[in-house]
């Protein structure tokens, strides 16, 4: 009788967990495309797609001008090269 009840009892933790996540899940974007949604309406206009792109753009533009001047000169590029390569390396000591 206990381990009857016990048995009950784990299922109905089991199961309102899966509920928790399932919808958690629903909740959040389940893409990266999703995530430039950006009026939060489940889908994505080619103009909230357009958008997050550039923003994305515009801060990998920054972070590799280095002087801050507005371009990418051959030293910066080569920063650029040598910072990529040596994350490259750190995830393959892992």
């Amino acid at each position: 009788m206990k381990v009857h009840q016990i048995a009950i009892i784990v299922s109905l933790v089991c199961l309102s967990i899966t509920q928790a996540l399932a919808e958690e899940s629903v909740s959040k974007p389940t893409s990266k495309v999703l995530s430039a949604d950006g009026d939060g309406d489940g889908k994505v206009s080619y103009e909230e797609y357009r958008a997050s792109k550039e923003k994305k753009t515009e801060r990998q533009f920054k972070r590799m001008d280095t002087n801050g001047d507005g371009f990418i000169d051959a030293s910066e590029k080569q920063m650029q090269k040598d910072k990529m390569r040596a994350m490259r390396e750190k995830r393959k000591e892992r």
